[in-house]
């Protein structure tokens, strides 16, 4: 901490003074939905914009803090901060509530002083980790203190054959649905359809057909595969190897649809390789209600196979080469 500025020591040795020392406290949350929007507090009666040129505002709000006790055993230091918070949709018990109890967020508590509320620097400067959270009916207790590394897991992780820890599109998983800005899927649907099974070569390749009526595949759907497929002879879109999409509203052909080698799709028709060429058998088939086609995947079952589908198996979080799993 920087020198005790001159202003707040003449302030100590007064006998008596009509300004009062202030608390202002602030808990940053390291999230990316609140980084850089801290909530700032005041035990002031009124708000206190702190310091007076060009501050920030500080809301007031009832706090208290339980004595700081030094520890003699090799103990990390806690104490419970008490904060009088009666809005059940305020800002305080909103975020509690969307970052699990706040637990990571860095509490900064500073002490200024009325009088001075001009001075950039503060009497008193803390800081300490948020490891808990309590939500009472008139109040939300956080429990402060320095974070031990001694009640961590070690290791961090459980390593398992055949489930993947990580979390699906998560930061480890790294995959990344194609999603519209709204943030839902691309998705066709057709009242017309026919599945013909066996329809013959096209372009060299034996192929199933699926035709959906004025469905618009390309501009559509495949035009937000990752990455765009290439064009062809006829106005065709040949899809990228690993373009996944799923079929469902029919009687027999719902499924999951993985482009290896003939996938092609043009408006209405995706062509999709026959048994022979390593790919599934058609039921034939015409619906005349609602089938949708929706590009990618929209959940996960955390399998090594489901990696394969989504050519991802470099962030599978399982541990294939354990012994005694489905993989081992």
């Amino acid at each position: 901490m920087n020198e005790l500025n001159s202003a707040y020591i003449t302030e100590q040795n007064t006998l008596a003074a009509g300004g009062a020392w202030i608390w202002l406290l602030e808990i940053e949350t390291p999230t990316t939905a609140y980084a850089g929007n801290p909530l700032l507090y005041t035990n002031n009666n009124s708000n206190i914009i702190w310091p007076t040129a060009g501050g920030d505002t500080y809301t007031t709000m009832p706090f208290n803090m339980d004595d700081v006790e030094a520890s003699l055993d090799g103990k990390f230091g806690e104490f419970k901060l008490h904060i009088g918070d009666l809005a059940l949709s305020g800002d305080l018990r909103t975020r509690v509530s969307a970052t699990a109890g706040l637990v990571g967020s860095i509490v900064r508590l500073r002490v200024v002083h009325s009088d001075h509320l001009d001075l950039t620097e503060p009497a008193i400067d803390e800081s300490a980790e948020v490891l808990s959270c309590e939500r009472m009916l008139n109040a939300v207790i956080l429990t402060l203190g320095i974070p031990s590394l001694l009640s961590r897991r070690f290791p961090r992780d459980r390593y398992v054959p055949g489930f993947c820890r990580h979390k699906f599109e998560g930061a480890l998983c790294q995959y990344l649905t194609p999603r519209l800005p709204d943030g839902t899927l691309h998705i066709a649907t057709s009242n017309n359809v026919v599945f013909t099974p066996n329809l013959g070569a096209v372009e060299g390749y034996p192929v199933n057909n699926i035709y959906m009526e004025n469905a618009n595949l390309v501009n559509k759907v495949f035009v937000f595969a990752q990455p765009l497929g290439t064009l062809q002879t006829l106005g065709r879109l040949a899809l990228s190897k690993d373009t996944g999409f799923i079929i469902s509203g029919s009687l027999y052909n719902d499924g999951f649809f993985l482009a290896e080698n003939y996938y092609a799709v043009n408006a209405t028709t995706v062509y999709v390789k026959t048994e022979d060429g390593g790919g599934r058998v058609f039921t034939e088939e015409t619906v005349l209600t609602g089938v949708t086609l929706t590009l990618g995947y929209s959940d996960c079952d955390h399998t090594l196979d489901a990696c394969n589908k989504r050519d991802n198996t470099q962030n599978y979080g399982g541990s294939p080469g354990v012994s005694g799993g489905v993989y081992g």
